[in-house]
């Protein structure tokens, strides 16, 4: 990509514009303006670089390459190129919203093979082609070993004995692979979002250096990316991670350094995912199992799900005990610190089990919140259909929905003006297109540790603790250093919770 200086000069020639009279039109002086021609210096505004691009009648292609070189001559190359993966992450997070209506206790009925639970054109009945094993009757018999000499083979095989296994009442799937194999994980995905009760552990190689690759690339952000639609179709999967140099941990000279093991079987692929050879003698199988479960034992889960209520109050309660700053990227506006005792014995569910002692361990994890947030260390940017969204429901994604009635209208209202009072210093309203975030996604970080909370196809809200140094860094990054183009002003947020405030709350 061209400096920002070398791409302002080729414009300049190419279309033929005089110094003098751009300068002018800019509003800087002319020795300035040769200063950003010689790479001496570049403009402190991105509304300067708008207006050369104005005045040289840029097309929005030329005018996009201008203002980005701008950004990379003022930011530097390797912070840009981070903030630009970890932008590329948030706006392509999984939306549960895009995952099939197949619900919870709605599955197609089971037929006498066990598999009528699968939509048909997952299945596979031959495995004789390219040298695959194949099926008698209920149970799968494996040769002691087979080449898969294709992708197609491969594809062919992994598709049969991962739905083999899924049909056992304990299926348990292991993978030592990274998440580029795109067939296994949208099979697998699939099968989350049918409710194929798969157990899946996956162990996974991190990079160890902050060097991208030709790309610039940051594979870490790539792959958990790549795994969060299996937490998303509620699939019963576990990762691990440990770190090593990947591109040359997974070339193509490194032979068949990937694995799949089932009950009865083993995969081994190379890493292209292009040929691979199947193990079904059990003391092969046994061996690769013994291997897989000493390679799990030193390396480190990746997440640490959270899953009950209690839980996820403890979770927030030492999330939010130390003294560093925090940081939320979520489409609502965090309201949980509005929250009072008072709030929370009103609309807790009074069949709730163990309610009793639920409330006061939510009074404790409010009371810490509502510290946090006057202690200054709260920084939370959100959006208008976020806040448009609560006042029309009385719900918010953070609060599972089977804790709590609705917010009623007065309430709604009292909670928005308490959040009124810290904007802008604590909240930020978000602009296009972040303002465009999945309903069901939230981001809390700090240099410490951070979660992702997000509900699943079953409506259920999954907590996922991180602490992997990284993820944490690139985050941060981002977040502490958000445009200004993405956020709108303190008058225009203003303005926007006055008409909410004003407007007749839905009962």
């Amino acid at each position: 990509m061209n400096t920002f200086s070398g791409l302002l000069n080729s414009l300049v020639h190419q279309k033929d514009i005089s110094v003098y009279p751009m300068s002018q039109y800019c509003g800087i002086e002319r020795t300035l303006l040769y200063k950003y021609l010689n790479g001496k210096d570049h403009p402190a505004d991105q509304a300067v670089v708008e207006r050369m691009a104005d005045f040289m009648r840029l097309s929005p292609a030329e005018c996009e390459e201008l203002i980005t070189a701008w950004q990379i001559e003022k930011v530097g190359w390797k912070e840009w190129s981070n903030r630009r993966n970890v932008e590329e992450f948030l706006l392509n997070f999984p939306d549960v919203s895009k995952l099939s209506e197949v619900s919870e206790g709605n599955y197609p009925e089971k037929t006498a093979d066990g598999t009528g639970d699968i939509p048909a054109e997952m299945h596979r009945t031959d495995m004789s082609a390219d040298g695959a094993a194949a099926l008698s009757g209920t149970a799968a018999r494996y040769p002691d070993c087979r080449a898969l000499p294709t992708q197609t083979a491969l594809n062919h095989v992994v598709n049969q004995v991962i739905l083999e296994e899924s049909q056992k009442e304990k299926g348990h799937l292991c993978l030592m692979l990274q998440p580029d194999y795109d067939y296994l994980l949208h099979l697998l995905s699939g099968l989350g979002e049918y409710g194929q009760k798969l157990a899946v552990e996956h162990i996974l190689c991190l990079g160890n250096s902050r060097q991208k690759d030709r790309d610039f690339c940051d594979h870490n952000l790539v792959y958990l990316q790549k795994i969060l639609p299996l937490y998303v179709s509620a699939l019963d999967y576990n990762v691990y991670y440990y770190y090593d140099a990947v591109e040359s941990h997974f070339s193509n000279l490194n032979g068949f350094s990937c694995m799949l093991l089932t009950s009865d079987c083993a995969i081994t692929c190379t890493s292209d995912f292009q040929t691979g050879i199947l193990y079904g003698k059990p003391e092969i199988v046994q061996m690769l199992r013994e291997h897989f479960n000493t390679c799990r034992e030193k390396c480190s889960p990746f997440f640490s799900p959270v899953h009950s209520i209690q839980d996820t109050c403890k979770m927030s309660i030492k999330f939010f005990s130390g003294s560093d700053e925090y940081y939320s990227l979520q489409p609502e506006p965090c309201l949980i610190p509005f929250l009072t005792p008072d709030l929370v014995n009103r609309l807790v569910i009074s069949e709730l089990p163990e309610r009793e002692k639920l409330i006061p361990l939510l009074n404790e994890f409010l009371k810490q919140r509502q510290f946090t947030l006057s202690d200054g260390n709260y920084h939370i940017f959100h959006t208008r259909n976020g806040i448009r969204r609560f006042m029309e429901t009385g719900r918010v994604y953070e609060i599972p929905e089977e804790l709590y009635l609705p917010f009623p209208p007065e309430d709604r209202k009292l909670l928005l003006y308490r959040l009124s009072q810290f904007i802008p210093e604590r909240y930020r309203i978000l602009r296009s297109p972040l303002e465009n975030l999945p309903q069901n996604f939230h981001l809390w970080v700090s240099a410490s540790n951070g979660y992702l909370m997000f509900t699943n196809r079953k409506k259920e809200s999954i907590y996922l603790m991180f602490t992997e140094p990284g993820l944490l860094t690139a985050f941060m990054d981002y977040l502490q250093n958000i445009d200004e183009k993405y956020l709108y002003t303190a008058a225009e947020s203003r303005s926007f919770i006055e008409k909410f405030l004003e407007a007749e709350a839905t009962p």
